[in-house]
């Protein structure tokens, strides 16, 4: 698979998140990323001095905040995680200011030259299809990037049941938008929009994927317990899984998409899945390595 030689230094969003702080952690092994800008409203505790590590304090919900707009400097790509709040049930207000986020970056990404951006987008943006109708119409890997969206996972968090329309909606728009930007520079901005499946916080051990639809909470039982549970595990994405996909994303060369931007799905490669990860092989040459039916009965 071609590589995107001309990326050396990564803005990440959101540094001080799961996926943030993950991914540091990777690119930080990595040779070729000679240089990391980490940017959260505030810096973790965890945040050590590392050369190849610079901690920038902003808000990206501000677009008149300099220090966010002065950290784009110098940077080849920018991964963006950063989210008002990225929890499946966050309500409309904070799903707007995300997607205002979102917006504030792609403008500023024009302006600082930057190659890549790579948007985390989500797995809720089909979250109609876990169930009927939707779920019919599924069969292995048929759940591709093409087929008409269906924002919002339903589940039952043990008291009620939830569906998470709002959060889902910032994630396709902001899918949307970042197609549209590399559209408009002709290319000169490439965009990887990663669908990303469930990567818990820490060991993000298989056995502790539930059907709360958050992080952390306990299994509940409720309507369609069954299918809810394996919809959720078939979403499962390994820590190296993810740190791949992500890596992948901001490296690849954009000359065979269709297109100078794209989405695509970021699973694990779990056995029987509706998710299609084949694409996203193709497109970046993403080779997941964990199956989470090794794991689970």
């Amino acid at each position: 698979m071609p590589v995107l030689k001309s990326v050396r230094s990564v803005l990440v969003t959101g540094a001080g998140g799961n996926l943030g702080q993950k991914l540091i952690a990777h690119l930080l092994a990595q040779d070729w990323c000679e240089r990391i800008v980490a940017l959260d409203r505030s810096a973790p505790a965890s945040a050590t001095g590392v050369d190849r590590v610079r901690w920038v304090e902003g808000d990206l919900a501000d677009p008149s905040d300099v220090r966010w707009h002065e950290a784009l400097a110098g940077a080849d790509a920018a991964v963006h995680f950063a989210a008002q709040n990225p929890y499946p049930d966050a309500p409309w207000s904070d799903a707007c200011v995300s997607f205002d986020m979102t917006l504030a970056l792609l403008a500023a990404a024009g302006r600082a030259e930057l190659r890549r951006i790579v948007f985390a987008s989500s797995n809720h943006v089909m979250g109609q299809y876990k169930d009927a109708p939707l779920a019919d119409t599924l069969t292995p890997g048929a759940l591709t990037t093409s087929l008409p969206p269906g924002p919002g996972t339903r589940w039952f968090n043990g008291r009620e049941m939830l569906q998470g329309f709002a959060y889902a909606a910032s994630k396709l728009m902001g899918e949307r938008a970042c197609l549209a930007e590399a559209q408009r520079s002709s290319g000169t901005l490439t965009a990887v929009s990663v669908r990303i499946g469930w990567c818990q916080p820490g060991e993000n051990r298989p056995e502790t994927i539930n059907t709360s639809g958050l992080p952390g909470e306990a299994t509940n039982v409720g309507p369609d317990t069954e299918r809810d549970l394996r919809w959720f595990r078939n979403m499962w994405l390994s820590n190296r899984d993810f740190t791949a996909a992500m890596e992948r994303a901001l490296l690849a060369e954009a000359e065979p998409w269709p297109q100078p931007g794209i989405v695509v799905n970021g699973m694990s490669a779990n056995r029987g899945m509706a998710w299609d990860v084949e694409t996203t092989h193709r497109l970046i040459g993403y080779e997941p390595k964990d199956n989470i039916w090794d794991h689970v009965a």
